[in-house]
């Protein structure tokens, strides 16, 4: 029997992630708010909120809370005849429960979760060019876009789908680790053994544990260096030994001015985790030639080069850092081969 996984969650909170990991297994995708573009696109109208907003709300004064799902059976009940099928999009209590009557058996619902704070920031950093209208709120205040979640759940109960999930995937570390948990909730659904971890995700993951002993909440990343599938030495952002702690007497900030002539802040308090890991081998006469370094992003260029004196020759990140351009240039002259695990880009204050 063909499944029927529906996404849910609040604006920010992943679900077009997960859902593209449902599709690279072969599912269907299937949009439940497609039918809302659709006739404004046939009319020639701007997709803009308002146009949105005043179809949805002819839909639903003639079909009422389940018009979305009212109107999307038939495709979804041919898109089952076909194979397994993944719903982006699913919002109301009403739509809900027609789809739990119609589909008994076959009906899967994934939750993906994060906080008001993670998902307002996440919305900030996104694109406003791109034509998606699950961006439209990218401008939005933090206390617009709470109002907004408010109105969410009291107009159309969008808590209820999520209270009733299946499967609760908590979203509130990186991409990487979001589609990791995806893919566990996919063997889970198609009755598959456990996976094991290959060892760019054991080493990956080894440098998240130590970064969770980072002592600056700016960035508490980790690193972990390894040869031969072997961990030689670690480490985590944090102030020098007998020195005070940024989580217990705050940031020590400086200004730098850049050639374009910027300003920006930065913390100098702490020692970087891949110093530290560095350090750490030197103190314990471990040689780290032709070694690989796993870390959080992209090193910064101080620490590029120390990369590159220590003899490491291959820097595995979880994500891009967005000011290594000279990181990434000095990397390539020096032969040193820099990977990075997904696109996502890591972003400090400047302050």
């Amino acid at each position: 029997m063909n499944k029927f996984i529906t996404i849910v969650g609040m604006c920010g909170s992943g679900k077009s992630v997960v859902s593209d990991e449902f599709v690279k297994k072969g599912y269907h995708f299937f949009r439940f708010g497609q039918i809302t573009l659709d006739p404004i696109r046939q009319q020639n109208l701007t997709p803009d909120e308002n146009t949105q907003k005043m179809v949805r709300e002819k839909f639903r004064k003639k079909y009422g809370m389940g018009a979305y799902v009212i109107l999307n059976l038939p495709h979804i009940e041919d898109l089952l005849t076909r194979g397994n099928v993944i719903g982006d999009g699913l919002y109301s209590w009403s739509e809900y429960k027609i789809l739990k009557e119609k589909f008994p058996e076959q009906l899967v619902v994934v939750a993906v979760h994060a906080s008001p704070e993670i998902r307002h920031k996440r919305i900030s950093k996104r694109n406003p060019s791109i034509k998606d209208t699950s961006l439209r709120n990218h401008h939005m205040s933090y206390e617009e876009a709470k109002k907004r979640d408010h109105s969410e759940i009291e107009n159309i109960e969008k808590g209820g789908p999520i209270a009733m999930a299946d499967y609760l995937i908590t979203n509130d570390s990186t991409i990487d680790d979001l589609k990791k948990q995806t893919r566990k909730i996919i063997n889970q659904i198609e009755g598959k053994a456990y996976t094991r971890p290959s060892w760019e995700e054991y080493f990956m993951e080894m440098a998240q544990v130590v970064g969770r002993r980072g002592t600056c909440d700016r960035g508490r990343s980790g690193c972990v260096i390894v040869k031969d599938n072997k961990i030689l030495a670690t480490g985590y952002v944090g102030s020098p030994r007998g020195v005070e702690h940024c989580d217990d007497i705050g940031h020590q900030f400086k200004s730098t001015t850049h050639e374009d002539g910027k300003i920006t802040n930065h913390c100098v308090r702490t020692t970087h985790a891949e110093q530290n890991a560095i350090c750490q081998a030197a103190e314990q006469g471990i040689s780290i030639k032709g070694a690989t370094l796993y870390c959080k992003m992209e090193p910064c260029f101080v620490c590029a080069k120390m990369i590159i004196n220590s003899g490491i020759t291959r820097v595995v990140c979880e994500k891009r850092y967005h000011a290594s351009q000279d990181s990434r240039d000095i990397f390539k002259k020096a032969n040193v081969q820099l990977e990075v695990m997904n696109d996502e880009i890591e972003y400090y204050d400047n302050q």
